[in-house]
């Protein structure tokens, strides 16, 4: 396959997991072709809009791919489902294949206008969940519909460590808590028992617990402790016992955002909470605990702290190993290749 990647990218380079992946499936020729097109960083360069989306048009026709694959799609860069078709047009008749990994909602996020259009012009579409998000996407006139989880690169995450017998924290939450319309308690779906779950640990645990990420819900929380850089998470997950998370969006059929991946790659154990489908895709991962109530998220906690030392580090290989093995950004995108390719081109 000739595979055309445009990446969702503020500037180039930024989505190092899914270059990294083509790349490797380019050098081992599982892919025949591979090239990048970063949309709206040449968006922003070209100063015209209509430019950019001729530029576009032109590099599908000078590349001939089989597949263009792109990736998250808003109304920062206004496509129509006539530009598409125009785009699907060029002489290689290529598969247009999209990739969504974000949550949406029915009143908060919802689908634009351009996400829809590529939706409903898509042979293929890969999203980050299921359940409802599902019946979205069939409404908006998806065509076929797969699964494909939040994933993580080993550039920034599982980066070689001595796994350390002494650390900071007990726990760690890494998430942000803005609230909607500036109005205290109105957060994203699941935000209020985000909060909760990180004020219970505070009690528990008390300084031992600490809380990064940005947002006026954490205003006046003793434990919050700021934004922290994407980069940067790693290391603080590194110097706890533990993280734990509660996800925004919680509804949403086997949904997770990168937090878990990422939580799990770090090589400690990871609470999260439960969504529908979990027991199908998360079930049963040495390290990985998954919850039903803030409540129960603080007695995994205390459980994972009565263990010894050494059965907290096994618990945190253990994680790792699984993550590299079905998280790691290369077998995430090799599989949606390898499914497209026994879609189409079989």
């Amino acid at each position: 396959m000739r595979w055309l990647y445009v990446p969702n990218e503020g500037f180039e380079g930024m989505q190092i997991g899914p270059r990294r992946a083509f790349e490797s499936l380019f050098a081992q020729g599982k892919l025949s072709a591979y090239q990048a097109y970063t949309y709206l960083v040449r968006n922003k360069e070209l100063g015209d809009h209509q430019l950019a989306l001729d530029e576009l048009v032109q590099t599908a026709e000078q590349f001939a791919p089989d597949v263009i694959f792109i990736q998250r799609t808003t109304d920062n860069y206004p496509m129509d489902k006539a530009y598409l078709q125009r785009l699907k047009a060029v002489s290689s008749k290529p598969k247009l294949v999209l990739y969504e990994e974000d949550p949406y909602g029915y009143i908060v996020k919802r689908l634009d206008t351009t996400i829809k259009a590529v939706i409903a012009e898509s042979d293929m579409v890969f999203i980050g969940g299921t359940g409802y998000l599902l019946d979205m996407y069939q409404k908006a006139g998806a065509k076929r519909i797969r699964f494909a989880p939040h994933s993580y690169d080993s550039e920034r995450f599982d980066t070689p460590w001595t796994p350390t017998r002494a650390r900071k924290w007990d726990a760690i939450m890494i998430g942000n808590l803005h609230c909607l319309k500036r109005i205290p308690f109105l957060h994203m779906p699941g935000g209020a028992s985000r909060k909760k779950t990180a004020r219970l640990f505070y009690r528990a645990f008390s300084e031992r617990f600490a809380l990064f990420g940005g947002g006026q819900g954490w205003n006046n929380e003793p434990y919050a402790l700021g934004k922290i850089a994407f980069e940067k998470q790693g290391d603080a997950i590194r110097d706890s016992w533990m993280s734990v998370n509660w996800g925004q969006f919680d509804e949403i059929g086997m949904y997770c955002s990168d937090r878990l991946p990422i939580s799990l790659a770090c090589g400690v154990p990871h609470i999260t909470n439960y969504q529908p489908g979990y027991e199908h895709v998360y079930n049963n991962i040495p390290g990985l605990f998954v919850v039903k109530t803030p409540h129960e998220a603080v007695d995994v906690a205390t459980y994972v702290l009565s263990l010894n030392i050494d059965d907290r580090l096994q618990l945190g290989q253990q994680a790792v190993e699984y993550a590299r093995q079905k998280l790691h950004a290369t077998a995430v995108y090799s599989n949606i290749a390898s499914i497209v390719q026994e879609t189409f081109f079989a």
